[in-house]
């Protein structure tokens, strides 16, 4: 059965993560505003005949606008994922590829507003942003769900000198399911959990909890792998040995990558990324490029000489949320406040 107000929150939510007024989505749909605001207040349903526009103003399809089935029934276990990152050293990756690092911690210091703060960092792999917020004086939460990284971290925790540098807690979990109070966190980091959800319905669990655990006004961040990068990086690097046309056209079509990089992942397009925020409860969603333009010219590692490195961070930042060169780049961190 549908559910009239779940439908409802969804088309309020995506009709303002696309900066629409009820009154210029009745405009664009040829209705009263005052039907648009009957559905978002969950007295009635959209008229059949209309789906197909209210869909394509809202940037959606017409199976998120009505969709009644309980995310709990079609979540992926996610054990191809737990057994990859067994034999993987993130830490390495990261400071081999220390572009994506520098950019991204840039981008984590704009939300870090007071001392002190209470953060989850979900999916955190071993813990290289957890670590360096702890450092920074901040009461950090590392949450992962392979029970190697969670060891690694807990050895690195005892390792610490400064009571003050270690960690709040370090638990192996599910983002879909934290292990936090509501209400509880200022800043929620989900930069790895994302990727890995293949089903938009484990997607939405793993928001929906990062939005249960926020206080009111605090922010999530989010890594998404952007979708139309698997075009740039094949030309780049010359692989068309293993993705061919139809195979890079299947990729940007649904978004779903198998057995490449990773067991299973999911590349988002920053709309996409930016509506599921939306319908998460999230608002003032916006995104920002991670490697941006030099993930279509460079290496992912930043130059040896200081200026060199700093003149590439500046012209990446300059037009890190230009909407077309936003295919360019490899990651993009997502934000959505709670309002």
């Amino acid at each position: 059965m549908l559910n009239l107000k779940e439908i409802g929150r969804q088309i309020a939510s995506l009709r303002k993560s696309e900066g629409l007024t009820g009154e210029k989505l009745a405009e664009l749909i040829h209705v009263s505003p005052q039907a648009v605001s009957k559905w978002e207040n969950g007295k009635c349903l959209p008229d059949t005949s209309i789906l197909p526009q209210l869909a394509k103003a809202l940037n959606c399809n017409i199976d998120t606008l009505l969709n009644p089935r309980d995310e709990t029934d079609t979540a992926e276990d996610n054990i191809e994922v737990k057994n990859y990152y067994q034999n993987i050293n993130e830490d390495a990756r990261l400071q081999r590829q220390n572009l994506e690092f520098a950019r991204s911690k840039n981008i984590i210091s704009r939300y870090l507003f007071s001392e002190g703060m209470e953060i989850a960092d979900v999916g955190g792999g071993t813990g290289p942003y957890s670590f360096w917020l702890a450092g920074l004086g901040h009461k950090t939460h590392l949450l992962d769900i392979t029970d190697k990284h969670i060891e690694i971290a807990k050895q690195k925790n005892a390792q610490t000198q400064e009571p003050q540098a270690q960690l709040a807690s370090c638990i192996c979990g599910d983002a879909r399911k934290l292990p936090y109070q509501n209400e509880s966190m200022d800043l929620v980091l989900i930069m790895g959990a994302l990727y890995h959800l293949q089903n938009p319905y484990s997607r939405a669990m793993c928001l929906r909890e990062a939005f249960r655990v926020l206080k009111h006004g605090g922010h999530v961040l989010c890594t998404a792998i952007n979708r139309y990068n698997i075009l740039v990086a094949t030309l780049k690097w010359n692989l068309s040995h293993v993705y061919e046309f139809a195979k890079i056209k299947e990729i940007i079509e649904t978004g779903n990558v198998d057995g490449f990089t990773f067991p299973q992942a999911y590349f988002h397009t920053p709309n996409e990324i930016m509506n599921e925020l939306a319908i998460a409860g999230f608002y003032n969603t916006h995104v920002i490029a991670v490697e941006g333009i030099a993930a279509a010219l460079f290496d992912y590692s930043l130059p040896t000489d200081e200026s060199e490195a700093n003149r590439l961070l500046q012209h990446i930042e300059m037009v890190e949320s230009t909407p077309d060169l936003m295919g360019a780049t490899r990651n993009m961190i997502a934000i959505g406040k709670k309002a």
